[in-house]
C-alpha cells in the first residue's frame, strides 16, 4: 500500500503538473485579497501552477516549497531567472524563521493530501508560525458535504462503511483511497486500499484554522468564488449550494 507522500514522490498523477496559469477563482482571492507587493509563499507549490501564476499578475517577492526535490527543480528550470526562491521542505516542519511572510497559500488542497490528523494540525500551525501578524493566509481543502451529496459517492461510502464495519480500520468516512492514480481508476480503492486523503467538513476545517490561531474571515465553495461573492460563516455557505472545494480566507 502506497501513501500519498510516496504516490506524490513518484510524480504519477498526469499532466496537471505542466499548467502555469491560475483557474479564475484563484486569480479572484489573489486579486481581492492579496497584495502584490508583500512577500508571499506557496506551500506545497508542486511544479509551480500557483507560484507561476501568481508573477504573471505582478508579485515580486515569491517563495514557495515542496516537499519532492523533483518538483522544486522544475520550478527553478521553469521561472528561469531566480526570483522565485523555491525550496525542498516538509509542510509540517518547515525550515522558514517565525513571521517570515505576510501571505501564505496553501491551496491545491495541500491540508488534505498530508498523512493524518496530527500531520495535519502541525501543518496549520506551521502556517501560522511563519505569517507575519496582519498577514493573510488561503487555503482550500477537499469538501466533504460536496463529495458526499453526489449519488454515486454516496453509493460508494455505504459500501466503504458497510465495508469497514467488517474490517474494523479505525478511519472514518472522511479518510478516503484515491479513487484515479497517475490519470487512471485506482481499483484498490472498492477493496479500502490506500493512499488515502482527507475530506474536511467546512465547519471542522475552520475550527483546525481557529486552534492553530488563524481568524477566518471569508468561506466559499467554488460555486461562491466563481460568483464573487464570498462568504463571512459556515452556516451560510451550508444553507447554499456547494461545489468544488471550499475555501478560507484567514488574518492572523
Amino acid at each position: 500500500m502506497q501513501s500519498t507522500r510516496e504516490i506524490y514522490d513518484t510524480a504519477a498523477f498526469g499532466d496537471w503538473n505542466t499548467y502555469t496559469e491560475l483557474e479564475t477563482h484563484e486569480a479572484f482571492l489573489a486579486k481581492k485579497y492579496l497584495d502584490p507587493r508583500k512577500t508571499t509563499v506557496d506551500a506545497g507549490t508542486g511544479g509551480g501552477r500557483i507560484v507561476l501564476g501568481l508573477k504573471q499578475l505582478g508579485f515580486a517577492d515569491l517563495h514557495a516549497f515542496d516537499f519532492v526535490h523533483q518538483f522544486v527543480e522544475e520550478v527553478r528550470q521553469r521561472e528561469g531567472n531566480g526570483h522565485i526562491r523555491v525550496s525542498t521542505q516538509d509542510a509540517t516542519r518547515l525550515a522558514y524563521k517565525d513571521r517570515s511572510f505576510d501571505q501564505v497559500l496553501c491551496l491545491a488542497q495541500l491540508i488534505c493530501l498530508l498523512d493524518g490528523p496530527e500531520a495535519r494540525i502541525s501543518a496549520l500551525s506551521e502556517a501560522h508560525r511563519i505569517l507575519r501578524p496582519g498577514g493573510t493566509a488561503l487555503f482550500s481543502f477537499l469538501s466533504h458535504e460536496v463529495r458526499s451529496r453526489g449519488t454515486s459517492y454516496r453509493l460508494y461510502l455505504t459500501w466503504l462503511g458497510a465495508l469497514r464495519t467488517i474490517t474494523r480500520p479505525g478511519r472514518s468516512l472522511q479518510t478516503l483511497p484515491w479513487l484515479r492514480i497517475g490519470g487512471k481508476f485506482n481499483r484498490g480503492a472498492l477493496l479500502d486500499r490506500g493512499p488515502y486523503v482527507y475530506w474536511y467538513r467546512a465547519s471542522e476545517a475552520v475550527d483546525d484554522l481557529r486552534a492553530a490561531g488563524f481568524k477566518v474571515q471569508f468561506v466559499a465553495s467554488l460555486k461562491q468564488l466563481k460568483e464573487e461573492r464570498p462568504l463571512t460563516s459556515v452556516d451560510e455557505l451550508l444553507r447554499e449550494p456547494m461545489t468544488g472545494h471550499f475555501y478560507c480566507v484567514c488574518t492572523k
